[in-house]
């Protein structure tokens, strides 16, 4: 059930500048354009992309008023409720949110360099156990526990591969006849476990 306030009247009172008609409507749908920011965020990643539903929610309203109440004027109450159109509004501009912090992180990252493979491996096995020599396969087709990583972060496959790679100091061919696949396939495991771990130390 939309709330009193929202009536094309109040909508246009606000647009006027007045001052009471806009901390009504601040009061009755700030809680509608939360809940839809903080769903949207929740369920698309935005914990790990460091948004805060605050911070988003104010850009909501920035938008709403932004270009001389632009936003707000496009709102057609035969078409929709003010609730419901708020909540789209909400949706739309969290995600956007999103892909800006994305396509901002990835602006950030630094070129792939055989330097920071050799970070990464550091950091991978800074305090790893010593290695299980690559001869005995039940610790090669299980050897997760001894990366310092969250679970998860990497399959074990990858995992693997890491490890022979850089902990057991293989080279590609090597890991293939050990693992038995392709080298090609080796080099795909190797390269999406690097993107993961970059991501995952921010590098």
């Amino acid at each position: 059930m939309e709330a009193n306030t929202g009536t094309t009247t109040d909508i246009a009172a606000c647009m006027t500048g007045d001052g009471k008609a806009w901390r009504r409507f601040v009061s009755a749908y700030a809680p509608v354009i939360h809940k839809a920011v903080h769903y949207t965020l929740q369920w698309n990643g935005g914990d790990a992309a460091g948004l805060d539903p605050q911070d988003v929610t104010q850009e909501v309203f920035c938008r709403l008023v932004g270009d001389g109440f632009h936003l707000m004027s496009t709102y057609d109450p035969a078409r929709a409720g003010l609730s419901t159109w708020l909540t789209v509004v909400a949706r739309s501009t969290a995600l956007d949110c999103l892909r800006a912090r994305r396509t901002e992180r990835m602006g950030r990252q630094v070129p792939y360099t055989p330097e920071l493979e050799e970070e990464l491996a550091e950091r991978l096995w800074a305090e790893a156990p010593a290695s299980v020599p690559a001869s005995i396969p039940a610790s090669i087709t299980d050897d997760r526990g001894m990366l310092d990583l969250p679970p998860g972060l990497l399959s074990r496959r990858q995992g693997t591969v890491l490890r022979l790679l850089f902990q057991d100091d293989l080279d590609t061919d090597e890991v293939a006849r050990t693992l038995d696949i392709h080298p090609k396939t080796v080099r795909s495991l190797k390269q999406n476990a690097l993107a993961r771990l970059r991501h995952h130390f921010c590098l």
